[in-house]
């Protein structure tokens, strides 16, 4: 088990920290002081993705113990919180290093890979916003398990000030015991570079995105794709994440693609939530950060890269879920607001 991660991390051993050596968020002889969370026996090699599976989990310890055990623990840390121990069979990581300025593979910035703007709404007209998106409604648990309705009036969607603001309110809308908004863009894409400043709201059990769903119809999900640019589950707070769902890659199998990073005070500023995405590569960035990133695999077909079909853009606040609720929700904290400046969609280069 341990030889797949040694084969991973034996090249391009650059960093030292604490007398570790790193390779990008992972180094052997390493290990990180107590904040427990879980563990769970599996391979060296399915320890980091393990622990970007497990709620709370933002770093992480695999060592031999048990035939092979990840470790998994919680809050906020860096490299230079590990310390070195003598066992050199033993890795620690961490998901999304927040002390790690990681640019573009080709040494750009997500700035030099945009090309014209092709569609945007700046929210300063409501006749734009309704030409540009569609409200749908439901509460059927929107196969999540997730608490809200989702309504198409100004109660949980507003534009004033050149801001679209979705509310979500505790208040019964049927047998639901919150309402809320999903936009879904009228616009297709294919390809592109895109963007949202935006704050996002907070507190245990909400679980705002910005995502991209195949427009296909009728949608045969997950293998026609999804694209999550940015998803925040209150219960993390100031965690946000970025993942893609395939066939081959999605979270009813656990495979999913996915990295996250933590970012300062997600909830009372103003952040800019990015993605690239060409026919060769997809990467999530925020506020210029590249923090993940999808490459069409060699053997690509339609199971493995779904994504060169159209998809449409996404904006919505859930409550509760399996994901959003998994530590329950904290009622006293509604209404909630996710307060959105503009989304922007450029060429990409």
């Amino acid at each position: 088990m341990l030889s797949s991660s040694i084969t991973i991390l034996l090249f391009g051993l650059v960093a030292c920290q604490n007398g570790i050596q790193w390779s990008g968020n992972w180094a052997f002889s390493c290990d990180f002081h107590q904040n427990d969370l879980t563990n769970a026996r599996v391979p060296g090699d399915q320890c980091s993705n393990k622990c970007s599976q497990t709620p709370g989990c933002t770093h992480f310890v695999w060592t031999t113990y048990n035939g092979g055990t990840c470790w998994m623990k919680k809050g906020s840390v860096s490299k230079s919180n590990a310390y070195k121990v003598n066992d050199r069979t033993q890795v620690c990581g961490v998901l999304g290093d927040s002390n790690s300025q990681t640019q573009v593979s080709s040494g750009g910035s997500i700035e030099s890979l945009k090309g014209q703007l092709l569609w945007s709404d700046e929210f300063n007209s409501m006749s734009n916003f309704v030409g540009n998106w569609r409200q749908e409604t439901g509460g059927n648990g929107w196969g999540n398990n997730e608490l809200q309705y989702y309504t198409n009036n100004n109660h949980n969607t507003e534009i004033s000030n050149g801001m679209l603001t979705i509310h979500t309110r505790k208040e019964m809308y049927g047998n639901n015991r919150f309402t809320s908004a999903r936009l879904v863009s009228n616009q297709k894409f294919r390809y592109g570079v895109f963007e949202m400043r935006a704050k996002l709201p907070y507190g245990r059990g909400t679980w705002p995105a910005f995502w991209l769903l195949s427009a296909g119809k009728p949608l045969n999900w997950p293998t026609d794709g999804e694209i999550d640019i940015m998803e925040h589950v209150g219960y993390d707070q100031n965690r946000i994440h970025s993942t893609i769902h395939c066939n081959d890659f999605n979270h009813k199998k656990g495979t999913q693609k996915t990295a996250s990073t933590v970012i300062n005070d997600a909830s009372n500023q103003y952040h800019l939530y990015q993605l690239y995405w060409s026919k060769n590569s997809i990467r999530g960035f925020v506020d210029g950060r590249l923090y993940f990133e999808f490459n069409r695999p060699a053997n690509s077909n339609y199971n493995n890269w779904p994504y060169d079909n159209y998809f449409n853009i996404i904006l919505n606040t859930a409550v509760g879920g399996f994901w959003g609720g998994a530590k329950g929700i904290d009622e006293n904290i509604y209404p909630q607001k996710y307060t959105i400046d503009y989304v922007r969609v450029y060429a990409p280069k």
